[in-house]
């Protein structure tokens, strides 16, 4: 029997999968955020600009572990957490029924979507002096702004979801005899799942966005007001404090935001 040819070559295996998007963004994020972070500590210590511009790494770091010590750190998150909750909750709410009525009432949809996609080159803080007018100065004027920054990108992608459906759903449920409850909880609403939770996601970190800028702007008590103050009286330390932590926060928040959209969108396919 003859010997195999000596320059027979046989494919390796694959020996590593590629790496997946989230894994590949959660990576290059980590990377850098540490580049940034030794930028920063290094920055000052070489006299590339002066600590009371921006401080070292290792600085701001104690500065906001000695905050979390304070109650008036506390008290700031407290109302800055109960503003975002309620421009989340009614912004959420809202927008999922704008959705719906579009989706319903097409002409409708096509009167006043239009105007929605406007609102996002409209800054919000313009709208302030109606709220007050409204409200009064107070809290409920940052939920307003906020709630209607919410809504808006929720409205849309529900919208846009709801418009995808394929006409062969529709068709069936309706050859199955089901009710309009359950043409929307077992149809409509599964089959724009990824739009809508994509909607509910960008509608968070608006929510997020748009209370921190608020009381930036206007309130007299919050974690964006507290940046505010603490520029104006030139504690740049305690300022980059605050403003890590809300960094970390809405990190955080993004994070979390991600593995729900993959848990609740799971399995579902338009």
């Amino acid at each position: 029997m003859a010997d195999p040819p000596s320059n027979t070559v046989v494919a390796p295996k694959a020996s590593r999968r590629r790496l997946g998007d989230a894994t590949f963004s959660a990576i290059a994020t980590t990377v850098l955020i540490v580049l940034l972070a030794a930028i920063c500590e290094i920055g000052p210590r070489l006299g590339w600009w002066q600590e009371e511009i921006l401080p070292t790494t290792s600085s701001i770091v104690a500065s906001a572990a000695d905050l979390l010590t304070q109650p008036q750190f506390w008290a700031d998150a407290a109302r800055t957490s109960l503003e975002i909750g309620l421009s989340i909750v009614f912004g959420s709410a809202i927008g999922l029924l704008l959705g719906l009525a579009f989706w319903k009432l097409p002409t409708v949809g096509r009167i006043f979507e239009p105007y929605l996609v406007s609102f996002y080159a409209v800054p919000m803080v313009l709208f302030y002096p109606l709220a007050i007018v409204v409200v009064g100065i107070n809290a409920s004027s940052v939920v307003i702004l906020a709630t209607i920054m919410t809504l808006i990108p929720v409205a849309l992608n529900t919208t846009v979801g709801l418009n995808g459906i394929r006409p062969v759903y529709l068709k069936l449920a309706r050859s199955l005899q089901c009710s309009p409850r359950q043409m929307l909880t077992s149809i409509a609403l599964p089959a724009a799942a990824p739009f809508i939770v994509a909607g509910l996601r960008l509608g968070v970190v608006y929510a997020l966005i748009g209370s921190i800028a608020m009381e930036f702007v206007t309130a007299q008590a919050g974690l964006g007001y507290r940046v505010r103050y603490l520029y104006e009286i030139f504690d740049s330390q305690t300022m980059f404090a605050y403003i890590f932590i809300i960094l970390v926060v809405s990190m955080i928040l993004t994070a979390l935001l991600v593995v729900v959209e993959k848990l609740l969108v799971k399995g579902r396919t338009t």
